[in-house]
């Protein structure tokens, strides 16, 4: 069966065995003579089989929030897995019904937002964070939320300023320093990316995270070269 019939049947049917027999023959020809075609054909098969991963994941996640409702991080995980499905409009409308049934419960908004966010619904997600901040206004992950809405609706500055607030009622969550990071370069502030970056770097360090400095360090250097 030739690489192409094996990366047929394994969109139509999923089978890791195809999956497997088909890696090597696209990667072996890649490394010889590598062809649009080849380039296309091999990343479609990646792509069915980053497909199915996320669908497995989605499996999993769901699984662990029957498991223990209590757990925040399934659900975090879940609109994300979906969103790279592109199925975003299943975790909102899943939480915008958690909502209504339970609203005075902050993390149900919480994740409501984040899944607008993760549908680029930034107005969606500034309307639940405004509601759920006048029942908690000084929720740390409620302002970081705001802050990633208000990045999303072109307001920078109204961005950072959240984010530092967020940093500062909870300094252990280090989220707003990375979105602030991402968000300076975005703007071509280079120098003030950077520095952010030197932060990231030392809140790591501080607590003895020598593997999360890492990357957050190539990213320094990255901005360091002409």
């Amino acid at each position: 069966m030739t690489k192409e019939e094996l990366l047929e049947r394994y969109e139509a049917r999923g089978e890791d065995s195809d999956f497997l027999i088909a890696k090597p023959l696209y990667e072996r020809e890649l490394a010889e003579a590598p062809t649009a075609r080849v380039l296309n054909d091999y990343g479609y098969l990646l792509e069915c089989h980053g497909r199915r991963e996320l669908r497995r994941a989605v499996e999993l996640y769901e699984q662990a929030i029957e498991l223990d409702p209590g757990l925040d991080k399934p659900h975090y995980q879940l609109i994300s897995a979906r969103a790279g499905l592109q199925e975003t409009e299943l975790p909102v409308a899943l939480y915008e019904r958690r909502v209504a049934e339970s609203p005075g419960e902050i993390r149900e908004h919480r994740f409501l937002a984040n899944a607008y966010l993760r549908a680029h619904e930034y107005r969606g997600a500034r309307r639940v964070v405004d509601a759920a901040l006048e029942l908690a206004p000084d929720d740390a992950a409620l302002l970081a939320l705001r802050g990633e809405s208000k990045a999303g609706l072109a307001d920078p500055e109204g961005a950072l300023t959240d984010w530092a607030r967020a940093l500062e009622i909870d300094p252990d969550d280090i989220g707003p320093l990375y979105s602030g990071a991402f968000l300076l370069e975005r703007e071509g502030r280079i120098a003030a990316a950077a520095d952010a970056w030197r932060s990231i770097i030392d809140w790591n360090e501080a607590r003895g995270y020598a593997l999360q400095s890492e990357w957050p360090r190539e990213q320094l250097d990255r901005l360091r070269t002409p």
